[in-house]
């Protein structure tokens, strides 16, 4: 497929969020006009500030995708985390709109790897459900996916442990290496490849190097100017920290992506581990590094802290999870 027309927008779905925003931003940057799909545009005054069309929708209403979608040609598709009904809906009602509005493209953003069932992931199963879904409807279509993101890092509950208590705490083993991503990342790959036309494929955006858990966290160290331990939490204890923070049971549904990683070592390398390697339709994509990456974000660590950006050690206190529910939710991995 041809270059895409940069007279006319793309859509962005959810662009209200952490990584549909970052879609946002890569878009403009590659210099695509852009309508951003929201359910409130009352609540994203900064998109419309930087000259984006606002469309509101909800992925339950079919009929406000179709709005959303008049006159579009390309699209950046993601479905929310949710049960696997739910997410059928949404997937179902997306690329009915798409079909009806004629789109001649789409790169659809998944949160993790697809498996079909049976697997003992849920959210795989899901991944490859909406795969499905998309490939049956006929439209021309790539995937984009992460490996795991390191905007984990910066969420209220991790960056305190690791600011102030100097410990990184993920439900995940030391020795497991990732080849960390960022959602920045895998939106300038999803801008990359509507640039230069979208071709079928299956895109893995990971980093450029595949590190442990010591490895990671003595990067942070280095540029955040602080020490920091890694100290992998125990699934019963994230479990129950996250049940104490969102309710019982939820513990449960949020571990099980970590628990089928324990569970399923060359599972768990095969969609983790290997470093990005260069291919045809992202020639001119090239990873964050890690040290570059928390460069550039030393100062979100340190926003809205008692510690100073300047500080070189911390005690370490009790350990809690610094993969809290809601990146779950939203960041995956």
């Amino acid at each position: 497929m041809s270059a895409i027309d940069k007279s006319q927008p793309i859509l962005v779905y959810l662009a209200a969020g952490v990584q549909g925003g970052a879609v946002v931003r890569a878009a403009l940057r590659r210099g695509f006009k852009v309508r951003a799909l929201v359910r409130d545009r009352k609540r994203v005054p900064a998109l419309s500030a930087i000259g984006v069309e606002l469309a509101e929708g909800d992925l339950r209403d079919p009929a406000s995708l179709r709005a959303a979608g008049a006159g579009i040609a390309h699209a950046v598709l993601q479905i929310p985390i949710g049960s696997q009904e739910e997410m059928r809906i949404q997937a179902e009602n997306a690329v009915s709109a798409a079909i009806a509005c004629g789109l001649k493209s789409v790169v659809l953003k998944l949160a993790s790897a697809s498996r079909p069932a049976p697997c003992g992931e849920p959210s795989f199963v899901a991944n490859a459900m909406i795969e499905d879904i998309v490939r049956r409807s006929g439209l021309h279509f790539t995937i984009v996916r992460p490996t795991m993101y390191l905007d984990n890092l910066l969420k209220p509950s991790a960056r305190k442990d690791i600011v102030e208590e100097g410990v990184f705490a993920p439900p995940i083993a030391e020795s497991q290496r990732i080849a960390w991503t960022s959602v920045d990342d895998c939106a300038r790959a999803a801008m990359a490849l509507l640039a230069h036309g979208v071709q079928s494929g299956d895109h893995r955006i990971a980093g450029p190097e595949s590190v442990t858990g010591e490895e990671l966290v003595a990067r942070m160290s280095l540029w955040l100017g602080r020490q920091v331990a890694y100290r992998a939490q125990p699934l019963d204890d994230f479990e129950r920290d996250v049940d104490a923070a969102m309710g019982p049971g939820t513990g449960r549904r949020v571990a099980s992506k970590f628990r089928f990683f324990a569970s399923n070592p060359e599972e768990a390398n095969a969609i983790l581990s290997q470093p990005f390697e260069p291919e045809p339709d992202l020639k001119d994509f090239r990873p964050t590094s890690i040290d570059e990456w928390v460069r550039q974000h030393r100062a979100a660590f340190f926003e809205g802290s008692t510690a100073s950006a300047n500080a070189s050690g911390a005690t370490p206190g009790k350990v809690r999870s610094s993969f809290p529910s809601e990146v779950q939710e939203e960041l995956g991995g």
